[in-house]
Parts: C-alpha cells; sequence; structure tokens
C-alpha cells in the first residue's frame, strides 16, 4: 500500500510543478505567482501546456455512463438467475456475501427493497415479482425461437462447449454521484458501509426516470421480446441495471415463394397455383394472381447481432456507448462512455478484478492525492510555499 501511495504522491507533485511553472508564465513579473494572473487564464494555460496523457487523466474525471457487456453464455444456472433477482435473499445470505474477502462485495441489506425491475409495457414493479424466475424465462424465450443448443455427447443432459452462444448480459450504470443524486436526491448516506441503516431512505424519481429510458434503449436496440430481464441494483455501492437478452436477427423464410390468386368479387376465396390451374378456362378470368411476400423468420444468432470477429464487436461496443449517450446518457449529465478497446493498457489493467486490500489502498491513495492537489492549488493562490500538515510536507517555490 505504502508504494502505491508513494507512486500516486509522486505523479501529483511532477503535476503541481507543471502547474506551478504554467502560472509564472501568465504572470506579468516573475516576482509574483497569481496575483496579476486571472484564475481562467492560469488555468487555460495549465491546460494547453500539460502532456497528452494528463489531458487524457483530467477528461476521465467527466462524469461518463458505463456500459459493461458481460461474457456471451450458453446458458445459466437458476443461482445466477436468483442472484439477479435477489430471489430467497435474507439477512444472512447478504452477511455471507459481504463475508468474502477476494471480491470487492458491499451489499445492504435494508437497501433491498429500494431495488426493482421493469416488466414487459414498461412497468414498474419490486425486484423479484414475476412469478416466473430469470433462467425459466431465457427458456421460454429460447422455446419461441425453436432454439436448440448442442448435447454433449458424452453427458447428454449437458450443453456441449461448441454449442452457440444464445444470451448476453448487460450492465448499465453511470458516475457515482451523479446515480446516486437521481435515486436519493439530499439523503446523505455512505453506499460503501453494507452495515449502515438505511432503512428510511425514499428512493426519488429521478433513477426511475433514467432506469425507464435505459429500457427503452434496451428494447429499441435489441427488441423488448429479447429482453427477458432488467432488475435495477439499489444495495450496493453503486447503482446499476443488469440488463439480460437474446440476440436474435430476422431472416427471410427459406425456399419459393408462391403465388396466389384472389376472386374478384369475393377476395376471402383464394387459390393457390395448382388450384387456379384446375379451374375451367372460363372461370380462370374471375381470378387475379398476387404475389405472395417472403416471410421472415427470427432465430437466435450471437453473432449476426454482436459481431463475428473481434474487430465487429469492438465496432458494435463502440456504437453501442454513442447509441446510450445519444439516446439517453445526455439527458443525465453522463458525457459518453469508453468501451474496453478504447482505454489505454494501463487502464485496462486498473479495471481487472481486484480484492478489498487493494481496493482500499487504491481508495486511501486517491484521498491523498485528492488533499494534495486541493493544497497545491491554494498554495499557487495565496502563498510561495506548498505545506501539507497531514503528509508533513513543506515545498518552497523558488523565485524564477
Amino acid at each position: 500500500m505504502s508504494l502505491l501511495m508513494h507512486g500516486l504522491l509522486k505523479k501529483s507533485m511532477n503535476i503541481i510543478g507543471t502547474f506551478r511553472f504554467t502560472c509564472l508564465r501568465c504572470s506579468l513579473k516573475k516576482s509574483f505567482y497569481y496575483a496579476q494572473a486571472p484564475p481562467e487564464t492560469c488555468h487555460q494555460s495549465y491546460y494547453n501546456n500539460v502532456t497528452n496523457s494528463n489531458k487524457i487523466l483530467m477528461e476521465r474525471n467527466i462524469p461518463r455512463a458505463a456500459i459493461h457487456v458481460g461474457t456471451d453464455k450458453k446458458s445459466f444456472s437458476s443461482q445466477v438467475g436468483n442472484e439477479a433477482e435477489r430471489r430467497g435473499w435474507d439477512e444472512k445470505r447478504y452477511q455471507l456475501k459481504n463475508a468474502d474477502i477476494d471480491k470487492n462485495n458491499h451489499y445492504n441489506y435494508s437497501r433491498k427493497r429500494l431495488n426493482f425491475e421493469i416488466v414487459k409495457g414498461g412497468k414498474i414493479v419490486p425486484l423479484g415479482s414475476q412469478s416466473v424466475p430469470l433462467h425459466e424465462r431465457l427458456q421460454h424465450r429460447l422455446d419461441e425461437l425453436g432454439f436448440k443448443p448442442y448435447m454433449d455427447a458424452k453427458r447428454p443432459d449437458q450443453v456441449s462447449r461448441n454449442s452457440p452462444n444464445c444470451t448476453v448480459g448487460i450492465i448499465f450504470s453511470g458516475d457515482h454521484d451523479v446515480l446516486n443524486r437521481l435515486a436519493f436526491g439530499e439523503q446523505k448516506l455512505n453506499t460503501s458501509d453494507p452495515n449502515a441503516d438505511h432503512s428510511k431512505v425514499v428512493l426519488q424519481k429521478g433513477i426511475y426516470d433514467w432506469a425507464l429510458d435505459t429500457y427503452r434503449f434496451a428494447c429499441e436496440k435489441w427488441g423488448e421480446e429479447n429482453v427477458i430481464g432488467f432488475d435495477v441494483h439499489c444495495d450496493e455501492t453503486s447503482i446499476h441495471a443488469h440488463v439480460q437478452t437474446v440476440p436474435v436477427e430476422q431472416v427471410r423464410k427459406r425456399g419459393r415463394i408462391g403465388s396466389k390468386y384472389i376472386h374478384k368479387d369475393n377476395p376471402e376465396n383464394v387459390l393457390t397455383t395448382k388450384e387456379w390451374r384446375a379451374l375451367p378456362q372460363e372461370e380462370r378470368d374471375n381470378y387475379t394472381k398476387s404475389e405472395a411476400a417472403k416471410g421472415v423468420v427470427e432465430r437466435v444468432s450471437y453473432a449476426k447481432v454482436w459481431g463475428e470477429r473481434a474487430k465487429d464487436k469492438s465496432q458494435y461496443l463502440s456504437q453501442l456507448h454513442t447509441d446510450y449517450y445519444n439516446k439517453v446518457g445526455h439527458k443525465y449529465g453522463l458525457a459518453r462512455g469508453f468501451s474496453y478497446d478504447e482505454l489505454s493498457e494501463e487502464e485496462k489493467r486498473g479495471r481487472k478484478h481486484k480484492n478489498k486490500v487493494v481496493l482500499e489502498a487504491e481508495r486511501q491513495a486517491k484521498v491523498a492525492l485528492d488533499k494534495v492537489e486541493k493544497y497545491a492549488v491554494l498554495a499557487l493562490i495565496d502563498k510561495k510555499e506548498l505545506t501539507i500538515p497531514f503528509l508533513n510536507i513543506k515545498v518552497q517555490f523558488k523565485k524564477r
């Protein structure tokens, strides 16, 4: 933890040095640091002179929407579905989930009552209200589409590894503070404390509006009949919506297109080509030929929806972020999110799973870094030296 904090503090001091230098350039006299340059001028000069990596880092601090696409699956167990819908989750189950030190779980039982889901027609109901559980609803939809997975030859009761993927889970979320304001308004609560008593917290209208807009976006993107689960969790550190979908494409029916012959005086009297030819010649003139349109069928196809190649999927995800911002994100002050492929290698490593010890170390380091930057700005405005009491650091700025 000390090495991590040392690295972050070292980076902060480099940023402070850059800020000091650019402020000096803004001054009319080198003996003054800030007095003769307006704050907005000094800040703009600082932004123009920082490196590209620092500019990107500053842009990352903008409140953004977040979309996480889970691994495509061939199926999922009832246990996974019950977790998403909190079925059978009593207070003891919450405690057991939080006791897992290898995972960053902060489930709060007193906020379980705030969870909700959106069902067909855009109706909001308490989470877990549907009589048919999630994993069964998935199977019902697959049966409607006539999807049959490949079964393992050695284990006939299990799905084969080379069976096509038939379901995709997506998590929609966003900036922690923005969604918390939508959900809780002016109510102050620490969502990272699993033991806090939030039994009197009231969910605000804003989070329902965000969820409904996100639900409509998902339905427009993948079809409402293919959105088999839309669960909003308010009992964890950050509010988010789990969306379980079935990837479906529409294709034209195979085979020849048959013609139909419709009676001129009785439109309900319709004959096939074979039946029409069997009529006497004088009766055939009473019918009008009509070309039958080729029908469309739906079928499960992960590759056709999300992309057949890795490059195709990357482009689809990038467009997904753009579309979500245009339809939903901008309405709630959330900038466009970044897809995984748009991140730097350092940021990709930062998104890998971390246990609670590492996350707590990073949190403390970030708090310390924020304080360092705050003291640095105040020092540049009012003083000629930087003093950070809680770190016992004193930096004397030399005149230039």
